[in-house]
């Protein structure tokens, strides 16, 4: 029952955010490529984004930058700023394309362009996160088995994987849905300032984006689990409103011109 649980909640994660993103584009009518501009933004963002942060490893561990009097706060604002940063720039990009492409064709980028683009994107780094969860698992269950040497001084992570409760996993699941809603509401965000020509608004999805990221870590590192997840709902919640918002100051003012 334990591994039941364990692979139902991953193979959730793994496929339900693309498969949101597949029914909003079917249901809407929506063109595919949508689908490919999510996914390229999310997983492109990240392919530029991990060697920085290798390198910046790598700088500090052999002494060519100062090491910090707080590392742990540090590692934790350059990963929020730096997804900040690499994603809603990809994000910006994508949607700039998408605006074009709707003008050339004589067509507006509507709010449905952009639900199905956010589902994309948020669908993607789902699909992302489900992939290393399910590699986890099986080598986990292999080692556990026996089936696969545990490494030196792997023993205790492996112990420690089996011992937390397998509805954690669950959390997670719950965790991805408020993640993916976050990034359909920096969508809307990033689609004002694409339609308004506004870099602005870029800026205040890479702020935004950057001070979730930043305060679901902190809280974590101080309260834990169900404290960072009772932040990402707030989040979640903040980011439902927002596009509530964003709708009805954007109705009217849709930029008609590439």
């Amino acid at each position: 029952m334990d591994l039941l649980i364990r692979t139902s909640a991953i193979l959730v994660i793994l496929f339900g955010g693309p498969a949101l993103a597949l029914w909003a584009r079917a249901r809407w009518r929506r063109p595919a490529a949508w689908l490919g501009v999510g996914a390229l933004t999310f997983t492109g963002a990240q392919a530029l984004r991990w060697p920085l942060l290798a390198g910046l490893t790598g700088l500090f561990q052999r002494g060519w930058l100062p090491r910090p009097s707080d590392p742990l706060l540090l590692n934790l604002m350059v990963l929020s700023f730096s997804a900040g940063l690499f994603e809603e720039t990809a994000r910006w990009l994508g949607m700039r394309w998408a605006h074009r492409r709707q003008m050339r064709i004589g067509e507006s980028l509507e709010d449905t362009d952009v639900l199905v683009l956010g589902l994309a994107h948020g669908g993607t780094e789902a699909f992302w996160v489900g992939l290393l969860g399910w590699i986890q698992l099986i080598a986990m269950r292999l080692m556990q088995e026996g089936a696969l040497p545990i490494p030196s001084g792997a023993e205790g992570a492996v112990t420690t994987y089996w011992a937390t409760p397998a509805w954690i996993l669950w959390l997670g699941v719950l965790e991805r849905g408020m993640a993916i809603l976050l990034h359909i509401g920096l969508a809307f965000l990033i689609a004002l300032g694409v339609r308004r020509r506004q870099p602005v608004w870029w800026g205040a999805a890479v702020f935004l984006h950057a001070l979730v990221n930043g305060t679901a870590g902190y809280v974590m590192t101080r309260w834990g689990i169900w404290g960072a997840e009772s932040v990402v709902a707030l989040w979640a919640l903040a980011s439902a409103l927002m596009i509530l918002q964003v709708r009805r100051s954007s109705s009217g003012t849709l930029s008609r011109t590439p």
